[in-house]
């Protein structure tokens, strides 16, 4: 009988380690899975790309200075994607006539990611001021008349509708070109700048001249329209 006996012994001990294996497997199963679900579904955001016509979004993992060591999207229609927490780097590109724009991102909640207004690059400003230009000074020349100013430097900004420019006097006083015995200075030497910007097709005054323009005096006008006109004659 003792054989018999340990026969089934043998076989319940063996069953249960069977149904413990496999219990041990099913445990370890419903942790991955568990991981796996919350990282999928807590850890990962929702992140919506939304580019707009003609124009591509890329995101990546960030590199030097801005730039995108490891894409991860590129896509020029609406897309959606799952990303960890952490800091990201997008791209918005249009066509060749278009400036790119890259910015930094933080992504910690559901996001979405639209293409902000790109800029025209130089080269399609100045195309664009050729044909600007004589209307342009239409407009500026009535505000110096009598002044004995000239535009000795313009630039179209953004998408060609602000114009931004240095006003130069007849009689200007150049420190790093001063000459011994120099006449006393008579009239106006000081160096302008005017801003105009373009509305329903015509050229108006956006800031009056003046030597340098504050950007909280005009909200009006865009910041980097402003810090752009100040530069000219600096750079």
């Amino acid at each position: 009988m003792q054989p018999i006996i340990n026969y089934f012994t043998n076989a319940s001990k063996t069953k249960i380690a069977v149904w413990f294996i496999v219990l041990s497997i099913a445990v370890v199963a419903i942790i991955v899975a568990s991981f796996f679900a919350w990282d999928y579904y807590v850890t990962q955001k929702l992140v919506t790309l939304n580019p707009s016509p003609g124009t591509t979004i890329t995101i990546g993992e960030g590199g030097h200075e801005l730039e995108i060591s490891k894409q991860i999207v590129n896509t020029s229609s609406k897309q959606v994607v799952r990303l960890r927490s952490g800091v990201y780097v997008v791209k918005f590109a249009g066509t060749k006539e278009y400036q790119e724009i890259t910015q930094s991102i933080t992504i910690s909640q559901p996001t979405e990611i639209k293409t902000p207004a790109l800029n025209y690059t130089s080269n399609k400003l100045g195309q664009l001021l050729k044909s600007e230009n004589l209307a342009i000074q239409k407009v500026i020349a009535p505000t110096i008349l009598n002044q004995n100013y000239t535009i000795d430097n313009g630039t179209l900004f953004s998408r060609g509708e602000w114009y931004g420019a240095r006003l130069k006097p007849a009689v200007w006083y150049n420190p790093t070109m001063a000459v011994k015995n120099l006449e006393p200075v008579s009239g106006n030497h000081d160096m302008l700048r005017i801003i105009l910007t373009k509305t329903s097709g015509q050229w108006k005054v956006a800031a009056e001249p003046s030597i340098i323009f504050a950007i909280d005096d005009y909200p009006n006008i865009p910041p980097d329209v402003i810090r752009s006109t100040n530069q000219l004659g600096f750079n």
